[in-house]
C-alpha cells in the first residue's frame, strides 16, 4: 500500500512537472479576416432600411443572405484574386437594384509562429463601383486584417426630399 501511494505522488509530480514546462500557444483568438463596410447617406451613417443580399461574382457565392435593415458588413476578401467583384443587390417592395463593387486588392501570408495557422491578409489599393445606388466608396483603412476597424465607407445617393 506505502508502495502504491509513493507511485501515485510520483506520478502527479511528473504531470505537474510537465505542464509547467510546457510553453503557452499564443495564437490572436480572434484570427477572421473580413472586410467592414459601414454605409454613408449625407455625410452620416445610416441604416439600410431594405433587403440586401451580397454575392462574389459568381451568384452561389453568397456572402450576405437577406440582410435587413443593415449599417455595415464584414465581407471575406478572396485570397488569389487580384480584384474581387461583390453584387449588393438590394430590393424593396416595388423594386430590386444591383450595384457592383470592384475592390483591387494584394493578398499576402501572415505568419505568427509555428504553432498557429497561417492567415492571408489583404491590402485595398482601389475600389470602384457602378453607381447605381452607391454614390462613392472611400477608403478609410486599405489593411484587411484581424482588426474589425472599418475599412470602407460605401455612400449612398443623397436622400429625396
Amino acid at each position: 500500500m506505502k508502495n502504491r501511494k509513493k507511485v501515485h505522488i510520483l506520478l502527479c509530480l511528473t504531470a505537474l512537472i510537465g505542464v509547467n514546462g510546457c510553453d503557452t500557444i499564443d495564437c490572436t483568438l480572434n484570427n477572421t479576416v473580413v472586410m467592414t463596410c459601414d454605409f454613408y447617406q449625407d455625410g452620416k451613417a445610416v441604416q439600410l432600411n431594405d433587403t440586401l443580399t451580397v454575392t462574389a461574382n459568381n451568384p452561389d457565392v453568397v456572402l450576405v443572405n437577406r440582410k435587413l435593415n443593415a449599417s455595415k458588413l464584414a465581407l471575406s476578401l478572396s485570397y488569389f484574386n487580384e480584384v474581387d467583384t461583390l453584387l449588393f443587390n438590394v430590393s424593396g417592395k416595388d423594386y430590386k437594384l444591383t450595384d457592383t463593387l470592384w475592390i483591387e486588392k494584394t493578398s499576402y501570408n501572415h505568419f505568427e509562429s509555428p504553432d498557429c495557422p497561417v492567415n492571408m491578409f489583404h491590402h485595398i489599393i482601389q475600389v470602384q463601383s457602378t453607381h447605381l445606388f452607391i454614390d462613392s466608396v472611400t477608403i478609410t483603412r486599405g489593411e484587411v486584417d484581424f482588426y474589425e476597424d472599418e475599412n470602407l465607407q460605401i455612400h449612398f445617393y443623397p436622400a429625396a426630399d
